[in-house]
This record gives structure tokens, C-alpha cells and sequence, in this order.
């Protein structure tokens, strides 16, 4: 009686284990379904600027392609044409009105960071090329605040923290 009561509780226990692992697997690749589902949209919208610069803004070669999220989204594709002109390309999400700006016609990332600094800001986590008011900013964040420069001539449009 005693070795049948141990083999069908040894039999429970393996069944427990199999039971837990199966449970874990479930759950951790439904996360990462989850998470590559969630992930599509953006990946597709990157190829998308990718091709949409290359088609229409003429970029040979992309060093970076981000997204700025302002009044509306943009991607924004920095690369260089086929002359080795260095260009800002900022893609509308919602439209088709794609605008391309020369970098030596504005201030460069480097200076809109320390623009930024000289406005009080400190570690800068993150420096995104987008359009606020009508214009090419860089969008600079620094902690929990956001500053807001005119790509154009520098000037410190706003100063926004959460």
C-alpha cells in the first residue's frame, strides 16, 4: 500500500511541475506575441519613411530614423543624398506633405543640447528633430522636461515639464 500511495504522489508531483511549466510557457509566449504585435505598426511606419525618403527626398545612405510625436507625428529620416549633402526629412504620419530640410540651413543636435543646458537643463536623455508651430524644432529632453528649439535660428520656443 505504501509504495502505490509513493508512486502516485511521485506521479502528482510530476504532474504539478509539467502542469507549472506548461503555465509559464503559455504566459511568457503570449507576452511576447503581445509584444511583437504591439511593435508592427512602428516597425512598418519606419520601413515606410525609410522608402519614403529615399523615393522622394532623394536620401542615399540613413544614419537615424526616429519618430516625433508633437501637434502630430512624424518620422524623421537623417541621411545623406546622393552628394553627400546632409539632410533632415521629416515624414507626416496622417499626410503625404513631406518636408526636407538641409542641416547647415538650422542649428546641429550638438547645439540645440547645449541651447537647452544654457536654459537650464541637465542630463539629456533624448534629442529629436520634428515640426512645432509651423516650423523644424529640436526637441530636447532633459529629466521630465521637455525644451522646444527653432531648428532655424536657435531660439527657445518652450519649456515644458511634467
Amino acid at each position: 500500500m505504501r509504495n502505490r500511495m509513493g508512486k502516485s504522489s511521485m506521479t502528482l508531483g510530476k504532474q504539478s511541475l509539467i502542469g507549472m511549466f506548461v503555465l509559464v510557457s503559455v504566459i511568457v509566449f503570449s507576452i511576447l506575441y503581445v509584444l511583437e504585435v504591439s511593435a508592427r505598426p512602428f516597425l512598418q511606419g519606419r520601413q515606410q519613411a525609410e522608402q519614403l525618403a529615399r523615393q522622394y527626398a532623394g536620401i542615399a545612405s540613413i544614419s537615424k530614423i526616429s519618430r516625433y510625436n508633437g501637434e502630430k507625428s512624424y518620422y524623421m529620416v537623417d541621411g545623406k543624398n546622393q552628394s553627400e549633402e546632409h539632410l533632415l526629412v521629416l515624414i507626416p504620419e496622417a499626410s503625404s506633405d513631406i518636408l526636407v530640410y538641409k542641416a547647415t540651413d538650422g542649428i546641429s543636435q550638438e547645439e540645440a543640447e547645449n541651447i537647452a543646458k544654457e536654459k537650464g537643463a541637465g542630463e539629456i536623455a533624448k534629442v529629436t528633430f520634428g515640426y512645432f508651430n509651423n516650423q523644424p524644432i529640436w526637441e530636447v529632453k532633459s529629466g521630465q522636461t521637455y525644451y522646444t528649439i527653432a531648428f532655424e535660428d536657435g531660439s527657445l520656443l518652450s519649456k515644458e515639464g511634467i
